[in-house]
Order: C-alpha cells, then structure tokens, then sequence
C-alpha cells in the first residue's frame, strides 16, 4: 500500500511538470540609438571618428557627434563634425539622391562633396543680419548648425573633376543648374529644412540641409 501512494505521488508530479507552462523567452536586448547609429555607418563604411558629447540641452550641443571626412559615396573637402543622425542622413542622401541625379542627368559619379559648414555654434541667419552672418541674428532662435543637424553644401566635384558650384550654376539651362535642382528637390524627401538660392540671398552660394523639428522645402 505504501508503495502505491508513493507510485501515485510521484505519477502526480509528472503530470504537473508536463503541464506547466514553459519557461519565457529572454526579452531582446535594446539597442542603445547612440550605438546602433555609429555601427550603421561603420557598415556603411562612412569615414569618421567619434567625438566626446558636449554642450547642454536648449544650447549648442551634440549628444552623438561624429567627424566625418568622407561618406560611403565621395570624399568631403573637409572634415565635417555634426550628429551621428545627421551623418547617417547625409549618407543616405548621397546613394540615393546626388549619385543618382549625377548618374542620370551627367553621365558619371560625383567624387568628392564641397560644404561650406556643419556644426557652428550660432543662432540662425536672417536677412536683416547679413554683415553678422557668420555670428547668427543677437537673440534669434538657435541654428540647427548649432545642434550638429545642418550642412551647408556649396557644390559638387564629378569624377572627371568638373565643379558644380551651387553659386555660379543654379541658374541657367545647362545641365548642371538641372543637376543642382534635381538634387535639390529630392533632398526634401530626406532632410526636413531644404533651403536654396531661390529661398533668399543668404543662401546665394549654397544648399542648407537639415534635420531639425521645423519642416520647410524652400526651393
């Protein structure tokens, strides 16, 4: 008789443990954005070092800043510092804008991108400020240069080493203007602030791209 409860006891147990549910799977790891944003350019073999975060919320600052040198696509004139964010958008511009523009109305790659600026703490530019440009507006509303989210691109140099300078051939008929509006109107699709030539005489000589809050297509 006690040889059958323990029998019965120990059937019991079994029959519990086959029935319990199994244990759950461990949760993803998350991702730390900082991380996951440099190893996309590492795999995008974006020229660059990392840089120690600086400045403070609501004033010039940089949480993931980057100094890039050149992007998967053409080498830069010089060394551009801005976010990690940013660096990732300018690259994904570049494959899928001014290299297919380039291809397509020019008949060869772009090989080296010229910018006039990237990071640069200042407020934003306006029209009544120009003999202060570099310093911004006294009192305006910070530049988003200021926060490592804008370029200003001044032209493009062609494999052949053709320039396309954004002064000298927006206007006009020839192919190059048609290059400097394709890219123009496409980079819209990518940076959220698009300002050109025809948005003011600020931007007389170059494209200014960015990534901030506000949204503006200004071509």
């Amino acid at each position: 008789m006690p040889h059958r409860l323990t029998v019965s006891i120990l059937a019991l147990l079994l029959v519990g443990a086959c029935s319990s549910p199994p244990p759950r799977p461990a949760p993803p790891p998350i991702l730390d954005p900082d991380s996951a944003c440099l190893k996309d350019l590492r795999d995008h073999r974006v020229a660059f070092e990392t840089q120690a975060p600086f400045g403070t919320p609501g004033s010039c600052s940089v949480a993931n800043p980057v100094k890039v040198t050149a992007d998967s696509q053409a080498s830069w004139n010089r060394p551009g510092v801005m976010s990690c964010s940013m660096a990732r958008t300018v690259d994904r511009f570049e494959t899928q804008v001014v290299q297919a523009a380039a291809q397509r109305i020019l008949g060869q790659r772009v090989a080296k991108l010229h910018h006039m600026g990237t990071y640069n703490c200042r407020t934003r530019r306006t029209e009544t400020n120009v003999a202060t440009a570099d310093s911004g507006s006294r009192g305006g509303r910070l530049s988003e240069h200021g926060k490592g989210q804008a370029i200003d691109v001044g032209g493009f140099e062609l494999a052949d080493g053709t320039m396309i300078s954004v002064k000298k051939d927006w206007r006009g008929a020839g192919k190059k203007s048609e290059f400097l509006q394709a890219v123009a109107r496409a980079s819209c699709e990518h940076f959220n602030v698009v300002l050109t030539p025809n948005h003011n005489a600020l931007h007389a000589d170059h494209l200014h791209l960015d990534i901030g809050p506000h949204k503006l297509c200004g071509i």
